[in-house]
């Protein structure tokens, strides 16, 4: 029976995700802060399916002291991970922080999702087709050059609300930095990369995002259903080859100039491990990864 580990997977196109998966008969494990949410999709599943192999764990990525044992309890359950998909997504009308003190949604779709998947790199390897799905976006056209001098001290400039957009595409734009990095480092083996656009959705996405926003975007809007396409495809269409690209509508895509730069990709990764103390990515030691960051 084919896996996946759906982050983000209560709501919006991680929700039809899960719910395809487990149609086609995998066994599915969703994670999710939303513990209440999470449960209720899991009831409905197996509602409608009895058969249905669905579970759920609760799990905030802007907590990166509680990723690691969050990772451990996954990987008692899931040995073997077919289909990580990285799903989860957060936009914040005004820029904040975690705990860490970098901004926050920076910190939760990239450095929680990086930070993850060092710990359960070793369960997809397990996997003789394993597949690593990352929910990017068009966003990245915003995300600029990747200023990683300005995590720690995201703009205070709160009352334009350019800097939140601003500060959503290079979290969106890090998302497939590091798709294009990870691929690379996964070469020779069957591991598969690759990020998506999903198209604007219908989804509790925008209830932060400012009304004029949502008037204007909202004609364009499409379903869960036909935005999950694309991630459903990655996660498991057989005899899948191409690794470390952009998708939209089933078929890879160019996007934007930086999300193509090989340096760039470089000096994020490097970034990365660095908050963590990261020196093996994929290697976990018994001690949780010391922050450099704060």
């Amino acid at each position: 029976m084919k896996t996946a580990l759906i982050t983000g997977g209560n709501s919006g196109i991680g929700k039809e995700t899960a719910r395809a998966l487990v149609g086609l008969g995998w066994r599915v494990l969703i994670a999710a802060r939303d513990a209440a949410k999470s449960k209720a999709l899991v009831e409905s599943i197996r509602a409608a399916n009895p058969r249905a192999q669905i579970d759920w764990l609760s799990v905030d990525l802007s907590d990166f002291n509680g990723i690691e044992a969050f990772a451990a309890e996954v990987s008692h359950r899931m040995p073997v991970i077919d289909a990580l998909v990285l799903n989860a997504g957060l936009y914040t009308r005004q820029l904040t922080t975690n705990r860490a003190g970098i901004e926050l949604m920076f910190a939760t779709t990239h450095l929680g999702h990086f930070l993850l998947t060092h710990h359960l790199l070793s369960n997809v390897r397990a996997s003789s087709d394993g597949r690593i799905v990352v929910s990017s976006s068009v966003a990245q056209w915003m995300g600029g050059r990747m200023d990683l001098d300005t995590m720690c001290r995201p703009s205070s400039s709160q009352f334009l609300q350019w800097a939140p957009f601003k500060a959503y595409g290079r979290s969106k734009l890090a998302n497939m930095l590091f798709v294009r990095e990870l691929a690379k480092r996964l070469q020779g083996t069957s591991i598969k990369v690759n990020g998506f656009h999903p198209g604007g959705i219908k989804s509790d996405f925008w209830r932060d995002t400012p009304g004029w926003v949502t008037a204007m975007v909202d004609p364009f809007l499409v379903s869960e259903a036909k935005g999950a396409k694309t991630q459903i495809y990655l996660a498991s269409h057989q005899g899948l080859h191409p690794t470390g690209e952009y998708w939209s509508a089933c078929k890879v895509r160019r996007g934007s100039p930086a999300n193509r730069d090989p340096a760039l990709s470089r000096q994020l990764w490097q970034y990365s491990e660095q908050v963590f103390g990261i020196t093996n990515f994929g290697q976990p030691t018994t001690a949780a990864p010391q922050m450099k960051a704060g």
